[in-house]
């Protein structure tokens, strides 16, 4: 007996030995990834260019100096695009490798979302993280920061979060230490720029050399409302000055408008430490040879300059965040890791869906990518650069924008060629985006054939997966309208009883107030349905018309009336 338990205590320690082993060598051959995502971060917002022979492409006033450190390293892509141009959408195809329309998720507050997956939501669908722990390579993961809204990043993958409690973390956590409370972040740690970086040091030094890792930075910044140190912003608005601009100050009429740009620099510099403090940690844990990094944003940039008729722009992109022109979907995406051409830039059209079978490519797994993935692995174009391709399933890029609150269109990129078509209107433009990137030049009626057969295409793609459609969406907001309105009359009506049962002295008082609440929602439910019913028949592609409905109506979406006075 004591013969076979040291013959099964010997195999045991054989057996962790070489467990032992097995980590190490995992640790030492399987790569590491690092993504870096900035919300609402546009293409022209940092000092690299995204496109070498574009000096519109990068800022000549904010300054990213490990943003340029990490390009010096790798591949930048001038034709990055994020799922979505509002955040959301965005988060969540990233996260799963599929397209927004697929997912069925794709704007901000997308009321048509959860008709469609009342069931089970998106339990069922397998995050970067998971595919990682399926490749069976040890990896540990972890995501900090914002999260995707429809499921919690523990949920999905991720041994290791910050989300702060029940939901999964929003805007609201990039703004207050206490959301519910509305406790403000102090000015020492703008959008928890500091926890962010905090965390994720530590689980870099915690994991490099021991286990393979994988971790999703996902900043607050730059989102609105945009904060960042007093030191920072006087630190821009010195240079600003240095560079031969007067020195104004709170007394001078333009002071306003320069503080919320040097706010904004100062935001988006921070953000850019954080990026480098990751950089130096890597590279301290002698992790950065065997480690990925990605850099890129949500969606296109919010912060955007506008022209003489009050058109925006970010950089030579037109239009920015919310928009399905280049200036809301196209986005910085620089890439360095092992293999990649340093300084190096690529024009092959990428996008955020592609990362999933992108970790799954690199990290060697053998398990089957999840079904019904769209993306494509960037193996190739990041080892051959413009020698390379990416293989997908889906016929093109994709952008399908069913928004009720935004100009509502559904786009699709194959080769050089964009076709837009307006979900009201029905028409539809097309542009060459690889030499016409600013969208000057509208080849819809010269190159009606090329149009025709990529509506086809876009068509029978958002039908086949499903993709909703306007008339869908607009009877859901209306539907989402009602329930809401039912439920405040619901809650005014169990108020006024116990306020009747209580009887307190100025019951009279009590009851006024709460009758005119309900007449203030009432208000509020006759304001949003003028505005959406308007939207319904409204062509514009840049534009709602809602302070024009407001106007009418003499009340704004709250509910309240308009006075001459505001």
């Amino acid at each position: 007996m004591l013969g076979c338990y040291i013959q099964s205590a010997t195999a045991v320690l054989f057996c962790l030995s070489l467990a032992g082993i097995t980590r190490a060598d995992e640790a030492a051959t399987s790569p590491n990834f690092v993504i870096f995502y900035v919300d609402d971060l546009g293409w022209a917002d940092t000092s690299v260019r995204m496109m070498d022979n574009e000096p519109l492409s990068a800022s000549d006033f904010y300054q990213t100096p490990a943003l340029q450190r990490l390009a010096q390293q790798g591949m930048r892509f001038s034709n990055g695009y994020a799922p979505t141009p509002t955040c959301t959408g965005s988060r969540i195809s990233l996260q799963f490798g599929k397209t927004s329309a697929r997912l069925q998720y794709r704007n901000v507050f997308d009321v048509l979302a959860k008709k469609q997956r009342s069931q089970h939501g998106w339990d069922d669908e397998v995050s970067m993280a998971a595919v990682l722990k399926a490749a069976d390579k040890n990896y540990v993961t972890a995501h900090f920061g914002k999260g995707m809204s429809v499921r919690r990043m523990d949920h999905a993958g991720y041994d290791l979060t910050d989300e702060f409690d029940q939901g999964a973390n929003g805007n609201g956590h990039g703004s207050f230490i206490d959301v519910k409370q509305k406790i403000r972040i102090p000015n020492d740690n703008p959008k928890r720029i500091v926890d962010l970086t905090r965390r994720s040091v530590e689980f870099v030094k915690k994991n490099a050399g021991k286990r393979p890792f994988y971790l999703m930075v996902s900043h607050y910044a730059v989102h609105v409302p945009h904060q960042a140190t007093p030191e920072a912003i006087e630190r821009c608005r010195r240079r600003w000055v240095a560079a031969g601009n007067p020195d104004i100050g709170p007394a001078d009429q333009e002071y306003k408008e320069r503080y919320a740009e040097w706010r904004y620099a100062a935001m988006v510099e921070e953000t850019d430490a954080s990026l480098g403090a990751i950089l130096d940690a890597l590279k301290e844990s002698k992790a950065d040879d065997n480690t990925y990094v990605i850099f890129t944003s949500d969606n296109g940039g919010d912060f955007s300059r506008r022209d003489d008729t009050g058109n925006r722009f970010n950089g030579p992109l037109r239009e920015r965040k919310g928009s399905t022109f280049e200036g809301g979907l196209r986005v910085p995406f620089v890439i360095s890791g092992p293999g990649i051409k340093p300084g190096s830039q690529c024009d092959i059209p990428v996008v955020q869906w592609d990362l999933l079978p992108t970790l799954h490519d690199l990290s060697k797994s053998v398990s089957p990518l999840p079904p019904g993935v769209d993306g494509g692995s960037l193996r190739e174009v990041i080892e051959r650069g413009n020698a390379g391709s990416v293989r997908r399933d889906a016929p093109g890029l994709i952008f399908h924008y069913t928004c009720h609150f935004h100009p509502p269109v559904s786009v699709i990129r194959i080769g050089d060629y964009k076709l837009m078509r307006h979900l009201n209107s029905g028409e539809m433009k097309l542009f060459n985006v690889a030499t016409d990137y600013a969208e000057r030049q509208d080849l819809a009626q010269r190159l009606p054939e090329k149009t025709k057969e990529m509506d086809r295409i876009l068509r029978q793609y958002v039908e086949k997966v499903d993709g909703g459609n306007m008339p869908e969406v607009y009877a859901a907001y209306f539907e989402w309208l009602r329930e809401s309105q039912r439920k405040k009359e619901e809650r005014l009506e169990r108020d006024l009883e116990s306020l009747t049962q209580k009887n307190p002295p100025d019951f009279a008082k009590q009851r006024a107030k709460l009758e005119a609440n309900l007449q203030a929602a009432k208000r509020e439910l006759a304001a949003k349905s003028a505005i959406c019913k308007d939207q319904m028949k409204n062509p514009s592609w840049r534009k709602t018309r809602k302070d024009e409905v407001v106007k009418r109506i003499g009340m704004d979406k709250q509910g309240n009336l308009i006075t001459p006075d505001n």
